[in-house]
């Protein structure tokens, strides 16, 4: 593989890519949510019904056609909170929206490092400033990034931006407010649409990586139907594969 040149800064997304993000964890929070809130429901009842209706936010939160024209912008939180206001609809419950996204937000903050993670960051720090750029909330993106006692050189959410992954927008701000040009920039991330396609789009070098195919993940904005993704320049297994790469910077 071809090595990177020119870079100044490398820009991480975070869940799914610094730590993990599983589908089995946000569905033991929503089951949590449905005992604590003593709903009677059938095991995986909630889930089903909230899932649905966050996918339908993330699919929905940007016009990619025309990204100033997207909806209003909605933080996790308050898009979690109106999916479970939905949710509780679709299933005739009564139950707290409110208390319900708090918790998937609490439960957020303490997804852990996949264990390539802590190597590839110690090796890269010696290379080249590192950043987070991240469809987070602050709240939960801080707390997770604190709870892994990890510092990089910005940290920067789409809630400061006000704009989601893969809207060139966030990549923008996060641009204009590092000082760099988007070629300069090496974005590393996990979603094919949100991370490679997105980054590409706003002009940045991009490497994909790709982590147990089998072990689905949440998170990733679905693509448009028949949607054309730019490729990613560099695809990898593992965090640990980036370092060699920057050998020339």
């Amino acid at each position: 593989m071809a090595t990177i040149d020119g870079i100044k800064l490398i820009a991480f997304d975070c869940f799914g890519t610094l730590v993990r993000n599983d589908a089995s964890q946000w569905q033991a929070t929503v089951e949590s949510i449905a005992q604590e809130q003593a709903m009677g429901l059938a095991t995986g009842a909630l889930w089903d019904a909230w899932h649905a209706h966050e996918v339908t936010f993330r699919k929905s939160r940007t016009n990619m056609a025309d990204p100033p024209a997207s909806p209003p912008f909605r933080s996790y939180w308050q898009a979690w909170r109106d999916a479970f206001d939905e949710a509780f609809a679709t299933l005739g419950v009564k139950g707290d929206a409110v208390a319900a996204a708090t918790r998937c937000v609490d439960d957020h903050c303490k997804r852990f490092a996949f264990a390539d993670t802590d190597e590839a960051l110690d090796a890269l720090r010696s290379i080249v400033p590192l950043a987070v750029l991240s469809n987070a909330d602050d709240r939960f993106l801080t707390g997770t990034l604190a709870n892994n006692g990890w510092s990089f050189d910005a940290v920067v959410s789409s809630e400061q931006a006000m704009a989601y992954k893969p809207d060139p927008r966030i990549f923008d701000s996060f641009c204009d407010q590092m000082g760099v040009k988007p070629v300069q920039v090496l974005y590393v991330g996990d979603s094919p649409y949100d991370d490679a396609h997105g980054a590409k789009l706003a002009g940045m070098q991009t490497v994909l990586i790709q982590r147990e195919p089998g072990n689905p993940l949440i998170g990733r904005t679905p693509p448009p139907d028949a949607a054309k993704l730019f490729e990613p320049d560099h695809t990898i297994e593992l965090l640990t594969e980036l370092a060699p790469l920057l050998s020339n910077n």
